[in-house]
């Protein structure tokens, strides 16, 4: 299992959203970060695939933000920024059992995130883009 990073450190687009929440940040978030709910506080707090209450993810960090500060998560849509050169169209996307990232394979808990899907705005003749359904 492979992480899968950020293209450009602390930038995500969002292309499209569908359902999505802000919320104050537990803690210091970042960018392409997956997110779930605090249970104690109600705020955002880093997901990770390594236990059932780590796995619970809402979405993803739209953008990098100190604790205390407020943060979108796009549960449903469309995101670019990440590097996903290394896999297929239609390839899916997992929690990683590092806290705050995604991977290109499953985590201790199965949780897909989303699939690579192609972004088709490129000059003719060139291959498409990359982009991350988000689909939670």
């Amino acid at each position: 299992m492979a992480d899968i990073s950020l293209i450009t450190a602390n930038k995500v687009e969002v292309v499209e959203s569908i359902e999505q929440m802000t919320l104050p940040a537990a803690e210091a978030i970042t960018a392409g970060m997956p997110v779930r709910l605090d249970t104690s506080s109600g705020k955002f707090t880093a997901a990770n695939g390594t236990g059932a209450a780590e796995a619970r993810i809402y979405g993803i960090a739209t953008k990098t933000v100190a604790a205390g500060m407020p943060v979108t998560a796009i549960r449903q849509g469309v995101m670019d920024g990440f590097d996903l050169s290394g896999l297929n169209y239609d390839a899916a996307v997992y929690l990683s059992d590092t806290d705050g990232r995604l991977a290109d394979a499953n985590g201790t808990v199965n949780v897909a995130v989303g699939r690579v899907i192609p972004g088709t705005s490129v000059t003719l003749g060139t291959a498409f883009d990359k982009f991350l359904h988000v689909d939670l």
